[in-house]
């Protein structure tokens, strides 16, 4: 096994924090957060192969389209907000 210096001393430290909430050691949430960023990146290259750019563009370019925008898109003064 290669051993792994972490200089970062907020890191080290929550890190630290994390592994006594958890219960285990500073190793295993090293390890355990490796794998799980790995198995998101591998995630998401997978759903990037499937992507169809052109038809993200038709749906985005109907979001919102025949929808008023509710109290929360409303200004402070009640203007309305300009689309992007």
């Amino acid at each position: 096994m290669n051993a792994v210096q972490i200089t970062d001393a907020a890191l080290i430290e929550q890190a630290e924090a994390m592994a006594k909430l958890k219960g285990v050691t500073v190793s295993k949430i090293i390890t355990d957060t490796l794998a799980e960023a790995f198995r998101m990146e591998n995630y998401f290259n997978a759903r990037a192969q499937r992507a169809d750019p052109v038809k993200a563009l038709e749906i985005l370019a109907r979001a919102g389209v025949g929808n008023e925008p509710d109290e929360a898109m409303l200004k402070d003064k009640g203007e309305r907000i300009a689309p992007p």
